[in-house]
């Protein structure tokens, strides 16, 4: 029996060891900083604000320098051909180099194409404004982890405590049984049920500090810390605020301020400005086609050999360079007369992706004040158990401080006093209990109606 207490005492002296402090304020920013579901969604946002650009949409020119060079060596037979002046039958003429380099600029320009560039623009906006939303989405879906997972780790803390509190009175229980046993004022099986009711109690805080450790694990997850298995001194208590909240208020800010709900508003603006991209291609085009090209052309004849009958020819004393340069601008005006009807099938496959997303915002309109309203009728009913769990807990500590007395003088035996024990702890979790879920009611409230992020991500 020593041996096994001492063992507790040492599980509980580890596990409690090297503990740093940690507030509900310090985590959520630990976990806002280093989450990893928010730097994913942090470098999307980076993505959206690298494509939000004029030269992405097409507004822009195009500019190319292009440098091509021309090299050859020819060789040249003729059965007749005019050479020197003179018509010479056959001949060879060998060794002909030719060496040429033509650097250019290219610059295309589409001046207009039915506002596609401006309407494009507009889109990327949209599409940078929904990324972040979306961020927005997961920062608040990871504050309201954070604050129930942090919760949820105050609970089982507390739990622990009361268990402990629980193991103590057992173990004064048993050492006061046992003292009266070694006096022999108490028969063998008192002491058997004290030390029974003194190890089911053991047990249960060795059950207690395990899920108080998942508790941290699970805590540490969300704020992405190196050390799953770090422990902490939780300075928050599991406690909350008496509130009163209007459902007319809840509904109006769920509808402005929810951040599913913002999102799908700005995923159904981009489905608007896809239409009017599409509207579009039913517009000409004008564009541009311009550059300046400039060639530099060597032909060396210095050291070709010729065959034929003209025996007067020389080699040209120097090669022949020859120089050109050429501007260009060119105008293209287009316009599509038909192609089967495709611009039109686009146009009204748009429109039609434009109606789906309105239906999805009226669906999830619902879902929200739906999902509110049960958020709201459980806040009202968790608040009323929470006050009926609290009034169980006071009723049964005092019951527990009163019986205790009587089972020191007598008046009641030991199975008494351990029911009344039993209805103590049981009173006290579940009030512990109620409060927590009194917690996650009144968070998820927040979370419907966009509060999570206006407190604590201004």
């Amino acid at each position: 029996m020593k041996y096994f207490i001492l063992s507790i005492s040492i599980f509980c002296a580890f596990v409690s060891n090297a503990q740093e402090t940690l507030s509900l304020s310090d985590a959520i920013q630990i976990g806002l900083n280093r989450n990893y579901g928010i730097r994913i969604e942090t470098r999307n946002v980076q993505v959206a604000e690298n494509n939000n650009s004029w030269g992405e949409a097409g507004r822009l020119p195009t500019v190319n320098l292009n440098v091509q060079s021309q090299n050859s060596i020819r060789n040249q037979q003729s059965d007749n051909q005019f050479f020197g002046g003179q018509l010479f039958p056959g001949f060879e003429l060998n060794n002909q180099q030719n060496f040429g380099l033509t650097p250019g600029v290219a610059v295309t320009w589409n001046i207009f194409q039915g506002n596609r560039a401006i309407i494009s623009k507009r889109r990327l906006e949209q599409l940078q404004a929904e990324s972040e939303q979306n961020a927005e989405v997961v920062v608040s879906n990871t504050i309201q982890s954070i604050i129930l997972g942090y919760y949820i780790a105050v609970l089982e803390q507390q739990r622990l405590d009361e268990f402990q509190k629980q193991l103590n009175l057992s173990s004064d229980k048993f050492d006061y049984i046992q003292a009266k046993y070694d006096l022999g004022g108490a028969v063998t099986s008192d002491k058997l049920l004290e030390e029974n009711n003194y190890l089911t109690d053991s047990a249960s805080v060795l059950n207690q500090q395990l899920a108080l450790n998942n508790a941290f694990r699970n805590l540490n997850l969300l704020l992405a810390e190196e050390d799953i298995n770090r422990k902490y001194v939780l300075t928050d208590s599991l406690m909350i605020e008496d509130f009163t909240y209007e459902y007319g208020d809840l509904i109006a800010a769920a509808f402005n301020e929810n951040v599913d709900l913002k999102q799908i508003y700005l995923s159904q603006t981009i489905l608007e400005t896809n239409t009017s991209l599409q509207e579009a291609s039913r517009y000409p085009t004008l564009s541009l086609n311009g550059g300046y090209n400039w060639n530099r052309n060597v032909n060396d004849l210095t050291n070709a050999k010729y065959e034929g009958p003209n025996t007067n020819y020389q080699n040209p004393p120097e090669p022949l360079v020859s120089k050109t340069g050429t501007y260009f601008a060119n105008f293209t005006l287009s316009f599509t007369l038909f192609d089967g009807n495709r611009i039109n099938r686009a146009i009204r496959n748009a429109m039609v992706q434009e109606d789906i997303g309105n239906i999805r915002v009226d669906q999830l309109k619902k879902s929200v004040e739906r999902d509110l309203a049960t958020a709201y009728d459980q806040y009202l009913v968790r608040k009323q158990l929470l006050a009926i769990n609290q009034r169980r807990r006071e009723a049964a500590e005092t019951n527990l401080q009163n019986s205790e007395e009587k089972f020191k003088n007598g008046s009641i035996n030991s199975f008494d006093f351990r029911d009344v024990q039993n209805n103590y702890l049981s009173a006290a979790i579940q009030e512990l209990q109620a409060i927590y879920n009194l917690i996650d009611s009144k968070v998820t409230l927040m979370r419907l109606t966009g509060g999570l992020v206006r407190e604590y991500n201004p």
